[in-house]
């Protein structure tokens, strides 16, 4: 028996691939293992306290590097929130929200063990990271809510 193949939901499929794909390239490439990054005492490669990192880049005024860090990261999750409300229409609230957390932790849990595995911690693990994505991810969610659908009969 042939199985009927949806073009809508393999499209969508290919493209959430696509984005994941570059989602990867931005935040795990390129991966430094030639040349130590040193931390000192005030300076680590983790953050555990929410909103230290984003009040830290604001504390200059608004900033190229902190719109990078703040805008870059909402801006990343947003398509997420788009393509997974269009590829699962049907998802619950609280589903999309638990997706969206595991998108971010998966990067952020991905650079970690990467920096673990080359033995250089060349990213940042970052609380404000979660929180900004996380964001980014619920605007998605939202500008998918508010796109007039088309009725089907």
């Amino acid at each position: 028996m042939i199985k009927k193949v949806c073009i809508k939901r393999m499209i969508l499929t290919c493209v959430f691939i696509v984005y994941l794909t570059g989602v990867a390239a931005v935040t795990l490439f390129p991966i430094v293992y030639d040349s130590v990054v040193e931390y000192t005492e005030s300076v680590t490669w983790y953050n555990f306290i929410p909103f230290k990192t984003i009040s830290e880049a604001l504390k200059n005024g608004i900033t190229s590097t902190a719109i990078t860090q703040i805008a870059g990261n909402i801006v990343l999750a947003i398509p997420f929130g788009i393509i997974v409300s269009l590829r699962f229409e049907k998802m619950q609230w609280w589903k999309k929200l638990l997706a969206a957390l595991l998108f971010t932790l998966t990067i952020e849990l991905s650079q970690m063990l990467i920096g673990f595995a080359v033995g250089n911690m060349y990213r940042n693990i970052d609380i404000d990271d979660v929180i900004l994505n996380m964001l980014g991810a619920c605007l998605g969610y939202g500008i998918y809510a508010i796109i007039p659908k088309k009725k089907t009969r």
